[in-house]
């Protein structure tokens, strides 16, 4: 327990996000590899029979959401998956991450339509720095990556868009209801039908062949796509843990380095050209990042641990529901993070 505890979980949390998203790049380095589809449905296929495990191991054996929603659910996931993954043909991994962060904007946006939240005018100033510190990063893709296309850039706000609708439909479904489902059974059943449409898409395409053709010829293929996925679904049960036990902002902190690590090693890991536009870009991320904790830890809406380490609310009443909008967050996607997540 304390700092110990704290120690052990922040760096579980970043060294297995930082590890899901190095193996995750390493597949798109591997010679003739372009199949974004076969990475969709393994990623899905994984985090399902992982969630599936920890639902048996914990005997949680009683579903609370139902089939009709999870179906609902896993239809929102897979699109923000199948995107974010399409768009990686035209965008450096980095830019990915970053992009991924902008997913606070929508999500606002969405909450305010779906669910009435209200958010304040610095909160909206600091998510548009984000956007602009993210435009700016990605000219740098325009500047030094051959590949880069607009239809890279198209396919990831698309992505954002379906990850913040998912965020705001768990919130509403599963988290704010008056019996919370827990996380584990939300990743396993919505990856679980959402392996099933990620199956479906393959066929028609004839992705499927071809990728397990090029598996056959780089057979490294699969295990770096299972080793990412079982990387990224343990990366969302820390964080998820974190929260509970140390409270939102302090998780914010944790998820902040992890993505300044992520980026850092993609261009250790994966040499890169370097353009100036990259560092300011990511500056400005940061800043607007570290901006909108401060201004989330002034709403009060956290947790803080009690003497004998659980989590307790303040005294505020919304604490205890923006502690689950953060869970929902977090199983959503992993941006860096499957499911920031």
């Amino acid at each position: 327990s304390g700092r110990p505890l704290f120690l052990v979980l922040t760096a579980a949390a970043i060294g297995s996000a930082v590890l899901f998203a190095a193996l995750q790049e390493g597949v798109f380095q591997v010679p003739g590899f372009k199949f974004s589809g076969w990475m969709t449905f393994v990623t899905a296929a994984t985090m399902a029979v992982c969630g599936h495990l920890e639902l048996l191991v914990t005997g949680s054996r009683q579903r609370v959401g139902t089939l009709d929603q999870y179906l609902r659910l896993s239809l929102l996931t897979l699109a923000g998956m199948y995107l974010t993954n399409a768009s990686l043909k035209y965008l450096n991994y980095s830019t990915r991450v970053l992009f991924k962060s902008s997913k606070l904007l929508p999500t606002m946006l969405l909450g305010t339509l779906m669910q009435g939240r209200r958010y304040s005018f610095l909160e909206y100033l600091a998510a548009g720095g984000l956007v602009g510190g993210i435009t700016l990063f990605t000219l740098g893709d325009a500047d030094t990556l051959p590949s880069f296309h607009l239809a890279g850039v198209g396919l990831i706000l698309l992505g954002i868009a379906a990850d913040a609708a998912t965020s705001n439909f768990e919130e509403k479904a599963f988290f704010r209801a008056v019996t919370p489902a827990s996380h584990v059974e939300v990743v396993a059943y919505s990856s679980m039908f959402g392996s099933a449409w990620g199956l479906l898409l393959l066929l028609p395409t004839g992705e499927l062949g071809a990728a397990l053709r090029h598996g056959a010829k780089q057979p490294q293929v699969l295990p770096l796509l299972v080793g990412s996925s079982i990387c990224g679904y343990a990366s969302v049960s820390v964080v998820l843990l974190l929260i509970k036990l140390y409270g939102a902002t302090v998780t914010e902190l944790v998820k902040s380095m992890r993505k300044v690590l992520t980026v850092a090693l993609s261009f250790v890991l994966y040499p890169k050209p370097f353009s100036w536009k990259y560092a300011v870009g990511g500056a400005a991320v940061l800043i607007s990042l570290a901006a909108t904790q401060e201004l989330q830890r002034r709403k009060g809406g956290d947790v803080s641990p009690a003497e004998g380490g659980e989590a307790q609310p303040f005294a505020r009443d919304t604490s205890e529901e923006d502690s689950r909008a953060d869970r929902s967050s977090d199983v959503g996607s992993v941006d860096d993070d499957p499911h920031d997540k």
